[in-house]
């Protein structure tokens, strides 16, 4: 009984944590947008006229359909409690075994749907599309918010390592 009790004080420590980093990497989106709207009257575009800027844009936009579809995918096969062949047994640390990998997951899969944020300021300094800016930062802003991290997902995921460990 005290076991779990400190389980569960444990996995809520980190989970402070792990939705501080989420904060983080979500509010950075807004900083790339009040970036953008400040340099946007100085920002000078000289790019050669037969550059291909809607092909550039076409392609950024697939491959924020890509990320997207990706994330879906490597989260369900990075939160597989048996990947990589198990779990560490149990340390003295005090951080519970489940705050490490979940944390890793919500970090790698933020930062890929970061990048399509990312993507919407590279057009925005190639060419001035402040259109695309935001729809890719809006994009970004709602995948980071439909794979948020969740409590019940850390709980479960402690609890499928606590079964595997005892295996």
């Amino acid at each position: 009984m005290y076991e779990e009790q400190e389980d569960v004080k444990r996995l809520m420590s980190g989970w402070r944590v792990v939705l501080m980093i989420w904060g983080a990497i979500l509010a950075s989106l807004g900083v790339y947008l009040i970036i953008c709207l400040n340099i946007g009257t100085a920002l000078q575009v000289n790019i050669a006229p037969d550059f291909p800027i809607t092909t550039v844009k076409y392609a950024l936009f697939g491959v924020a359909c890509v990320t997207v579809l990706a994330v879906y995918v490597l989260r369900k096969f990075l939160l597989n409690p048996d990947r990589s062949g198990g779990t560490p047994a149990r340390t003295t640390s005090a951080q519970h075994p489940a705050i490490p990998k979940y944390t890793t997951v919500v970090v790698i899969t933020s930062a890929l749907l970061e990048s399509i944020g990312i993507y919407g300021v590279v057009l925005f300094l190639l060419a001035k599309d402040t259109r695309s800016l935001y729809q890719l930062l809006i994009i970004s802003a709602a995948a980071m918010i439909y794979f948020r991290p969740r409590k019940e997902e850390l709980l479960a995921l402690a609890e499928q390592m606590k079964k595997y460990r005892q295996n």
